[in-house]
C-alpha cells in the first residue's frame, strides 16, 4: 500500500513546493506575477525577469514618474551570489485624468522587464533562487497601498534554455519598450513661465499627435496641456514648467516622446533648439509667428468690444457720441484720436508692469492688476458712483464737477482719454478669441515684441470708435438732442451697477465677506454723502465725515487679517474623543501625498474660504490622518470602517459616537454642510 501511495506523496511534496516558491500574488485589485523568461541559465548570460500586472477595471498603478499624485511600483530584491539586477525597463504610459489631476500610469495590464546579469563564475548544476518584495499602489476613487512577496527559481546550465510562455511575453513587452532613435534631436528651452521641447528628424514635419513624458516629478506641471507647434523639419511642445523647471533647467530632461503612437526614448538638452523643429521664419529676422500674433492681437482686441466686462465703459462712450453726434467733424475727430491715445497709453504701460513683474520674478499673466483686492475694490466703487453720476444722483462741485461729468459722459478731451484708459483696465480680465494665442506666444518674448503685440491690441481695442469718429455723417443718422437723451444716459447707468455687482462677486473669492462687507458699507456711505452734500453748511460736513469714515472702513476690511485659515491637527484616537467631550465637532480627514482623490478633494472642497469660515462658526476642528507612510493606526482606523484605503473622511459630533462618513469624492456644500450639522 506504501508503494502504491508513494508517487502520489512524491506530487503533492512537488505542488506544495512550487506553491511555496510563490510567483503570483492576486489582490482584490491586481493579479501579479513574477517570473523569469528562462528555465536555464549560462553563467555569464543574461535573462529578464519579467512582472505581469493584470489591473482591476478602472483602476490604475503607476509609472516611474506618477504625475500629479501617486506612487511608482518598486521591487526590493533579494539575489544569489554572483547575480546582479538592473532598473526597471517602464512600459510606455498614458496620462490618467482625475479632477484637475493628470497621471502618468497603466491599466487593464503592465508588464515589467527587469534585466539580470549572471556571473561566469557560477557553478553548472546549481539552483538560483531568487525572492522579491514589490509595492504597488492602485488607484480609482480611492487609492491603496498592495505589496506582496514573489519567488523563482531557475538552474544553471551549459546553455539557456528560454522558458516557452515567459519568453513570449517578455519579447513582447521588450518590442513595445521606447527605444533610442538616433535620428531626432531634442532641446528643451525655458523662458519666462512657458517650457518650450523642440524635436526635428525625419517624418516629424506632419505629426498629428505628441505628448512628452519627462521622467523627473518636477520637471513640468503635468495637468497642463501640452500643445503642438510644427516646423519645417519638426516640431514644438509648449507648456508650463514645474516645481523644479521653474527654477531652472539644471541640465538635460530625459523622457518618453510619443509620436502617433510610437514611443521614442530621449534627452532633451537644455538651451538646444534643432534646426527646422520651430515654425518658418521664427528663429531670426521677422518671425512669422510675430507677425501671426500682431494680426491675432489686433482681432482679438476688435472683438473685445463685445465682452460684456468691457461693455459698462464703452455704454459711456457711446453716450458721449450721442451727445455730440451734431457737433463739429473735427471735434468727433479729435476726441477719437485722444480715445486711441488713452488706450494705447494703457496698454503699453500693462504691458511694461507685466514685463517689469516678470523680471522680478513674479508669476503673473494677462488681468494681473485684478488679483489684487484693493484694485478690484477701488474699481467696483468707481463703477458704483459713474453710475450714481449718470443717474443724476451724485454731482461734485466746483473743479470736481468737470473732471467727474467729463469722465462720466465721456465728454471733453479729457474724458475722451481717460475713457479709454478705463475701457482697458476693466478690459484687462477678459480674453476674446484670438487673444489666447498672441498673449501667450507674448508673454515668452522680450520686451520689445511683447510691447508691439500689446500695441496691436490696443489699436484693434480702439479701432470701432476711432473708425467710427472720422465717419461723423454716420452719427448725424441719429435725432437730434432731446429729452430722450437724459433717459438714455440714466440706462447707461445699469451697466455700470452691473460691472460694481461682478468687482464685488470677483472680490468675495479674494478677501471673504469681510472685505465684501467693506466694500458694500462704503457704497452705502458714498450714497448718504452725495445725499447730504446738496443740502447746507451741515449737510456738507456730514458728506465729508461719510467719505472718511467710508475710507476708514474700505481700509480696514481690505488690510485686515483672514483668521479662518483651516489649521489641522494630527489625528489620533485620543485626541479625538477629547476633543468630541470638551463639545467640538471634529472632521477627520484620512489622506496621503500620493493619493489622487484626497489632492482633488483639497483643491477643490477644502480650500474654499466658505469652508473656512464654516469651520469656524461651528467651533469644528480639522484633524489630518496623514497616510503617506505606513501607519498601523490608521490602517486599523481604516478597517474599522470597512476601508482598506484612503480617502476617508469622517465627522464626530458632541455626545454622539457613531460618525457620519462622507463620500469619497466631496464637494463644497457637502463639507460645509457636515461642519455645520445641517447635513447629519
Amino acid at each position: 500500500m506504501r508503494i502504491f501511495l508513494a508517487p502520489f506523496m512524491a506530487l503533492a511534496i512537488f505542488v506544495l513546493g512550487d506553491v511555496a516558491m510563490a510567483s503570483t500574488v492576486k489582490t482584490d485589485n491586481v493579479t501579479a506575477q513574477l517570473e523569469a523568461d528562462v528555465t536555464t541559465i549560462a553563467p555569464g548570460d543574461s535573462f529578464n525577469a519579467v512582472l505581469k500586472m493584470k489591473i482591476r477595471e478602472h483602476w490604475h498603478t503607476y509609472w516611474i514618474n506618477p504625475g500629479d499624485a501617486g506612487e511608482p511600483t518598486r521591487i526590493n530584491w533579494t539575489l544569489p551570489e554572483g547575480v546582479t539586477a538592473s532598473d526597471i525597463l517602464w512600459p510606455t504610459p498614458k496620462t490618467i485624468e482625475l479632477g484637475p489631476l493628470v497621471n502618468y500610469g497603466y491599466e487593464d495590464e503592465a508588464v515589467y522587464i527587469v534585466p539580470i546579469k549572471t556571473s561566469a563564475m557560477l557553478e553548472v548544476g546549481q539552483t538560483l533562487n531568487f525572492s522579491a518584495h514589490i509595492t504597488w499602489l492602485v488607484c480609482e476613487d480611492i487609492c491603496i497601498p498592495e505589496d506582496g512577496q514573489f519567488d523563482f527559481s531557475i538552474t544553471t546550465g551549459a546553455s539557456t534554455i528560454a522558458d516557452p510562455l515567459w519568453s513570449k511575453v517578455s519579447q513582447k513587452a521588450l518590442d513595445a519598450l521606447a527605444r533610442p532613435d538616433d535620428t531626432i534631436s531634442a532641446g528643451a528651452n525655458l523662458s519666462g513661465e512657458t517650457l518650450t521641447y523642440h524635436f526635428a528628424g525625419p517624418g516629424l514635419a506632419n505629426v498629428k499627435a505628441a505628448y512628452f513624458f519627462p521622467v523627473d516629478t518636477g520637471a513640468v506641471r503635468h495637468a497642463e496641456p501640452q500643445k503642438l507647434s510644427r516646423g519645417p523639419q519638426g516640431f514644438s511642445l509648449l507648456t508650463k514648467p514645474g516645481f523644479r523647471a521653474k527654477k531652472g533647467l539644471k541640465g538635460p530632461v530625459d523622457g518618453v516622446l510619443v509620436v502617433d503612437g510610437k514611443a521614442v526614448m530621449l534627452s532633451a538638452q537644455n538651451g538646444f533648439t534643432p534646426p527646422g523643429s520651430m515654425p518658418d521664419g521664427q528663429s531670426g529676422g521677422v518671425s512669422l509667428a510675430f507677425l501671426q500674433a500682431l494680426v491675432f492681437a489686433f482681432i482679438g482686441g476688435v472683438i473685445l468690444n463685445l465682452m460684456p466686462c468691457v461693455f459698462p465703459v464703452l455704454s459711456m462712450k457711446a453716450m458721449g457720441f450721442v451727445k455730440r453726434a451734431h457737433d463739429e467733424a473735427a471735434e468727433i475727430r479729435r476726441h477719437g484720436i485722444l480715445f486711441l491715445i488713452g488706450v494705447l497709453v494703457s496698454f503699453l504701460v500693462l504691458g511694461g508692469l507685466l514685463i517689469a513683474l516678470k523680471a522680478s520674478g513674479q508669476q503673473i499673466g494677462w488681468g494681473f492688476q485684478l488679483q489684487y483686492p484693493p484694485f478690484v475694490a477701488a474699481l467696483a466703487l468707481l463703477f458704483f458712483v459713474l453710475g450714481l453720476m449718470l443717474m443724476g444722483v451724485l454731482h461734485f462741485g466746483g473743479r470736481m464737477t468737470g473732471i467727474g461729468s467729463d469722465l462720466a459722459n465721456a465728454g471733453g478731451d479729457s474724458g475722451a482719454f481717460f475713457t479709454g484708459v478705463l475701457a482697458v483696465v476693466v478690459a484687462s480680465p477678459c480674453t476674446a478669441p484670438a487673444m489666447g494665442w498672441a498673449l501667450g506666444f507674448t508673454l515668452t518674448q522680450g520686451p520689445v515684441i511683447t510691447l508691439s503685440v500689446f500695441a496691436a491690441l490696443g489699436l484693434g481695442f480702439a479701432a470701432p470708435f476711432f473708425a467710427l469718429s472720422f465717419f461723423p455723417s454716420l452719427l448725424r443718422l441719429l435725432p437730434k438732442p432731446g429729452e430722450w437723451m437724459v433717459r438714455f444716459g440714466q440706462l447707461m447707468a445699469f451697466p455700470m451697477f452691473a460691472a460694481a455687482v461682478w468687482l464685488v462677486w470677483v472680490l468675495d473669492g479674494q478677501a471673504g465677506a469681510i472685505g465684501v462687507a467693506a466694500v458694500l458699507a462704503t457704497m452705502v456711505l458714498i450714497a448718504f454723502a452725495s445725499w447730504a452734500m446738496k443740502g447746507k453748511r451741515a449737510g456738507k460736513i456730514s458728506a465729508v465725515v461719510a467719505l472718511v469714515l467710508a475710507a476708514m472702513v474700505l481700509w480696514s476690511g481690505l488690510n485686515g487679517k483672514d483668521a479662518s485659515a483651516l489649521e489641522p491637527q494630527v489625528w489620533s484616537l485620543g485626541a479625538v474623543q477629547t476633543l468630541q467631550k470638551q463639545g467640538y465637532v471634529v472632521f477627520v480627514d484620512f489622506t496621503a501625498d500620493w493619493c489622487v482623490t484626497c489632492q482633488v478633494n483639497e483643491r477643490l472642497a477644502l480650500s474654499s474660504k466658505k469652508v473656512q469660515r464654516a469651520f469656524k462658526a461651528s467651533h469644528a476642528v480639522y484633524m489630518v490622518g496623514d497616510w503617506t507612510n505606513r501607519n498601523d493606526d490608521i490602517a486599523r482606523e481604516l478597517a474599522k470602517y470597512g476601508r482598506a484605503g484612503v480617502p476617508l473622511y469622517l465627522v464626530f459630533y458632541p455626545g454622539i459616537e457613531k460618525p457620519k462618513i462622507l463620500p469619497q469624492l466631496l464637494t463644497e456644500g457637502m463639507v460645509i454642510a457636515a461642519v455645520t450639522g445641517s447635513g447629519a
